[in-house]
Order: C-alpha cells, then sequence, then structure tokens
C-alpha cells in the first residue's frame, strides 16, 4: 500500500502545481461566470434598425387598426426617458405598409420584396378573420427570419384584440365583466404540513424552483463535469506514458495493479482538491446570501461520496482502456463507446426531472455505472428517494466500483505492457476472463 501511496502523491503533487491544473481550476468557473456576464452584457444591445412589414388585408377592416397600433407603438412603446432627460429607443420600429392585390398572387408578389430585403416579412389576412368560423389560416405571417419573433407577435396580439373587441360589441355584452369572470385563479406549490407532539402546527412552506430544479441539476453537472475534468485526462495520461516506455519502467518497481491504483487515487486526490474549492465557494455563497436552507449539510457529504464512487468507476474505466491502446488513434475509436456510457445520465434528465422517483429513474439508479449520478439528482430533487433506496445505492456503488477495479485491474495488466496490438473489445474481455 505505500507503493500505490507514492505514486498517487507524486500523480497528485505533479498534477496541482501544474498550470493545466490552475486552468482547470479557473476556467470552467469563469467560463460559466463569463458567460453569465455576457448574457447580462449583451441583453441590452438591440437591432434597432426599422423593420418593415407589408399587410394583405382584402377587407381592409383591419388595415386600419393595425396602422393605428403601429403608430401608437413607434410614437410611445418603445422609449424611456434617459438619465439625461432625453428620449431613448428600446426596441426597433416596426413600418407597416397596405399591400393592394393585384393581377399576381399578393403572397407570391410580397414573397419576392422579401428576398430581395425590402421587408423583414408580411402578414395575409383571411376575409373570414372576424367571422367566428374561420379558414385554416386566418393569419399567416411569411418570413425568411423566422427567429425574429418580436413583430409576428405583435401582430397577431393587436389582431386577436380587435377581434375580441368586435366580438363582444356584436353580442352586446360588457368586456370588463367577461373578463372578469373569467378571470385565472394562479395556483401556486407548497409543501406538507406536520403535527407537532405539542399540538401546534408546522406550516407548510412553498415550493421554490431553486430548492426544487436548480440545486438537483448544479449538483449533477458539477459531479459531471469533476468527472470529465479527471478520468479522460488519465486515459490520456497512461496512453502517454505507455508510448513513451515510462510505464515498462515503473512497473519494474510496482505491480501492474499498483501502479493503476496509485494513478487512480491521484486523480480522486485532485478531484476532491477541485470539489473543496468549488463547495467551499458555495457554502460561502449560500450563507452570504442567506440561503443556505436550501443547501442543508447532508447535501455536501453525498455529494463527495458519490463523486468518489464516480470517479472510482470512471477513472479505473478509461485508465484501462488508455493501457490497452497503443497509439492515439485506437484510444479515440475506445473513448467513445466510454463517453456514451458516462452520458447516460444526461441523456435521460429531462425524464428524471419530471419524475425523479418514477420508474426509469429508479431503473437508472442501478444501472451500474450511472447510479452515483443518477442518485445524487433524486437525492437533492425533493421529496427524495425512499429511505431503503439510500442503503441500496451505496451497496450498488460499492459493488459497481469492486466490479471495475478488478476488471480494470486484469486489462491493465496485460495492456500496460503489451505494444503494436490494436485493441478490441472482444480482446479487452479476453484480457478480463484470463487467469
Amino acid at each position: 500500500m505505500r507503493k500505490v501511496l507514492s505514486i498517487a502523491k507524486a500523480e497528485y503533487f505533479q498534477a496541482v502545481r501544474s498550470k493545466a491544473f490552475l486552468i482547470g481550476l479557473f476556467g470552467m468557473p469563469l467560463l460559466m461566470g463569463g458567460g453569465i456576464l455576457f448574457q447580462l452584457l449583451v441583453e441590452d444591445q438591440v437591432d434597432l434598425s426599422e423593420r418593415h412589414c407589408a399587410i394583405y388585408d382584402p377587407g381592409g377592416e383591419l388595415w386600419p387598426v393595425l396602422e393605428a397600433a403601429a403608430q401608437e407603438r413607434n410614437e410611445r412603446g418603445i422609449w424611456q426617458a434617459g438619465e439625461d432627460g432625453q428620449r431613448e429607443q428600446l426596441r426597433p420600429e416596426f413600418i407597416l405598409e397596405r399591400h393592394i392585390g393585384g393581377d399576381e398572387r399578393a403572397d407570391v408578389v410580397l414573397s419576392d420584396q422579401v428576398r430581395a430585403g425590402e421587408l423583414q416579412g408580411f402578414l395575409l389576412l383571411d376575409p373570414t378573420l372576424i367571422e367566428d368560423e374561420v379558414s385554416e389560416r386566418p393569419l399567416a405571417y411569411h418570413t425568411e427570419e423566422p427567429t425574429f419573433t418580436e413583430l409576428p407577435n405583435w401582430l397577431e396580439e393587436v389582431v386577436n384584440e380587435e377581434i375580441r373587441r368586435r366580438r363582444f360589441a356584436a353580442a352586446d355584452m360588457d368586456r370588463e365583466l367577461a373578463e372578469r369572470l373569467v378571470r385565472r385563479v394562479d395556483l401556486s406549490t407548497w409543501g406538507l404540513l406536520e403535527a407537532r407532539e405539542d399540538g401546534t402546527v408546522d406550516e407548510a412552506e412553498e415550493d421554490n424552483d431553486v430548492r426544487t430544479f436548480i440545486i438537483p441539476f448544479a449538483g449533477m453537472m458539477l459531479l459531471f463535469m469533476l468527472v470529465m475534468t479527471t478520468a479522460p485526462q488519465l486515459m490520456n495520461q497512461v496512453l502517454e506514458e505507455k508510448m513513451q516506455r515510462i510505464s515498462e519502467v515503473l512497473v519494474s518497481s510496482v505491480t501492474p495493479f499498483q501502479l493503476m491504483l496509485g494513478k487512480l487515487l491521484g486523480s480522486v486526490a485532485i478531484s476532491l482538491t477541485l470539489a473543496a474549492l468549488y463547495l467551499g465557494g458555495i457554502f460561502w455563497a449560500t450563507h452570504h446570501w442567506d440561503v443556505a436552507h436550501f443547501v442543508p449539510a447532508a447535501t455536501y457529504l453525498w455529494f463527495v461520496l458519490m463523486m468518489v464512487f464516480a470517479l472510482l468507476m470512471y477513472g479505473s474505466l478509461f485508465g484501462a482502456l488508455g493501457s490497452a491502446c497503443s497509439e492515439l488513434r485506437d484510444a479515440q475509436s475506445l473513448m467513445m463507446p466510454a463517453m456514451i456510457i458516462l452520458m447516460i445520465p444526461l441523456f435521460a434528465l429531462s425524464a428524471i426531472v419530471e419524475s425523479p422517483n418514477g420508474n426509469l429513474a429508479v431503473g437508472l439508479t442501478y444501472f451500474p455505472t450511472a447510479t452515483p449520478m443518477i442518485f445524487l439528482f433524486r437525492l437533492l430533487a425533493p421529496p427524495g428517494p425512499p429511505a431503503w433506496e439510500l442503503l441500496s445505492a451505496i451497496v450498488m456503488c460499492l459493488v459497481t466500483t469492486a466490479a471495475l477495479l478488478w476488471a480494470s485491474g486484469k486489462i491493465f495488466r496485460v495492456g500496460v505492457l503489451s505494444q503494436g496490438q490494436t485493441p478490441t473489445f472482444g480482446k479487452l474481455l479476453g484480457w478480463v476472463l484470463s487467469k
């Protein structure tokens, strides 16, 4: 064991003293924080160029309404008073022009104008639009830039508002009364109440998106990030030492399994260092902004436990694959299946968010390599898994980790000294089953 710890210590200090470690330490938070900051900086950078839109209204009943609404919006709806007292434009102006049909089809003529850059788009109004029964395409907006949704959304709202007004007038109904009668009643989601022994009641708390969605998602993504930071790097490191014949020198002093285990423990120590810094920052931030109740102390312990299991699982897997390869091309072909296994929890994330204790989530909890990430998410998402699953998930992680360490050790024993062989999964299985 002393040799294993010596290798782990050497791997750890070699990594933490390198520039790559510092880049990895600060790079990911800066990348994520920089992305958020960049979004905040550019959210006010709006293209204020005029948006021209043609309106084809054969009946001519809605054109005056649209024209008046556009004028009102351009004069008052897109401006605000600046700090210097001058008006500041916030949104682009909508310039509407009415198209009078001719011998050619209106949609064909207007499409050519859009292609020529004269129009942002055009709106076709069905003549039966204001009737109770309309055609299949009462409002048809055509454009080459469907990603710009502000203009069609505004047109739809203006037209529908006018149609509602006319329908109320035709039915001789008080619109304010009707809107009050059909006013929605908002629903809020709360937790459960609990009666205390002294007869008082512990009132329910309103559910919060931070606790319900953001914390479980952030915990799972942080775990995924830490695994991706170290496990694939271990594969590259083992392959590099093998290509440079350094492994042959090392196995003259230690067994292949001791070498693999030492490197693996060194990688775990590196990730624990990163986790301590990240979790420490989270702990400080939650207490600084008085939201520590969203992240109980047990959350940190469960995260570290699941992280250690995940690192041992995937680290041993990637390390074994690296030892079986003799060149980078072989490593790339073997990495893809390993990456697919690693990303299974992310593939099923949407279904797990919808039902953390559903059949799919429970089933994936007992899919060997997915247990740490899936169980961590379920643990952090209310109401959490049943009590019996706490022990069963730990047992599953222990069994999977032991099995992968054993199988990886068998592969590492043969692969680290093999040269010039193209690894296949059949060959790897044969190494595992060999005596």
